[in-house]
């Protein structure tokens, strides 16, 4: 029996009999024990799905994807064992979240993505997650945050000194955010879209922007794609502070002025164009105002550091088997 050494805490490699059907065929085995939880081939098999599909996408040559979607599997299976470890840790302490919480941080997310609740199922089910799925997914996530805000954030102190030179080494990030007043238009990737599906989906929204460019009103481009949200209103988001947009939403708005366009963006949702309506620069913040902004952005890149050590910590002090 084999013994790979990760850190200080041994992984033992070793050989497991799975679960087999009559005529022989594997129906599933154990692929890793954390303390005194398992990790299942089909659970690894269904995490690793959409990367693996994406990885086959790419037409690399065989061995090359073979190689490839091994790593990828092997990283999966990494971040499992994270999670497991953590999932742990979380009924150590009973942690525990509520449906309001969780309710809360979806809306949150669709607000920061522009995304109405029928794009998120559209863009779950192109994922193949059903919304219960994505639901457990997010407490997760909710639950994982507030593991790390007991063993590792709660520890940490940020002090005034530090806010005051993050704010001036990122002045320019304060002065004149804004808001903006906003349309779209979406073009969504049928489900199981070829890749010529996705060409000819390209040339149309091309020419959409094409014309809004030319001086069409994209009210009435908008209205001529009934199938993008909020068609009949004339493409209509409303208006959104610069600074909670998506990064890809403000990259591909940056210098533009009432009026216009931006690129066609593509996203797991599709294809989006935006509409500049109206844009206000908005005035400067003070450092008082932007205190506790700054202070969350320092927790965040500290606890981040201090995160993965205590995950590697945790590792060395638990019992892990990975059984090949």
């Amino acid at each position: 029996m084999a013994v790979l050494l990760l850190g200080a805490g041994a992984i033992t490699l070793g050989a497991v009999t799975g679960a087999r059907s009559e005529e022989g065929v594997m129906i599933d085995r154990i692929v890793a024990q954390v303390n005194d939880d398992i990790i299942t081939l089909y659970e690894l098999n269904r995490k690793a799905a959409p990367y693996i599909r994406r990885v086959k996408a790419m037409a690399r040559p065989l061995d090359e994807e073979r190689r490839m979607i091994y790593e990828l599997r092997e990283k999966v299976l990494n971040q499992m064992v994270d999670e497991k470890l953590t999932e742990q840790e979380i009924q150590r302490y009973n942690i525990r979240v509520s449906e309001e919480a969780i309710d809360k941080t979806i809306e949150e997310m669709k607000k920061r993505t522009l995304m109405t609740d029928q794009q998120l199922r559209a863009s779950l089910e192109k994922e193949g997650l059903s919304m219960e799925e994505y639901r457990e997914r997010m407490k997760n996530q909710v639950l994982r945050v507030r593991l790390v805000n007991r063993e590792v954030k709660s520890k940490i102190v940020i002090t005034d000194e530090d806010i005051r030179a993050y704010y001036e080494k990122h002045r320019e990030d304060y002065t004149g955010s804004g808001s903006v007043h906003l349309r779209q238009i979406l073009l969504a990737f049928p489900p199981m879209a070829s890749e010529a599906d996705k060409q000819a989906l390209r040339k149309k929204m091309d020419q959409i922007r094409q014309r809004a460019m030319a001086g069409t009103p994209f009210e009435t481009l908008a209205r001529e794609n009934p199938a993008s949200p909020g068609a009949a209103d004339g493409g209509e988001l409303g208006t959104f502070q610069i600074n909670d947009l998506a990064p890809q939403i403000l990259k591909a708005l940056e210098g533009l002025q009432a009026g216009e366009v931006t690129e066609v963006l593509e996203t797991g949702q599709g294809l989006q164009l935006f509409y500049v309506e109206a844009r206000d620069t908005g005035e400067g913040k003070s450092l008082e105002e932007v205190s506790a902004e700054i202070e969350d952005i320092l927790y965040g890149e500290i606890v981040n550091q201090k995160f993965l050590t205590w995950l590697n910590e945790l590792r060395q002090r638990s019992h892990i088997k990975i059984i090949r």
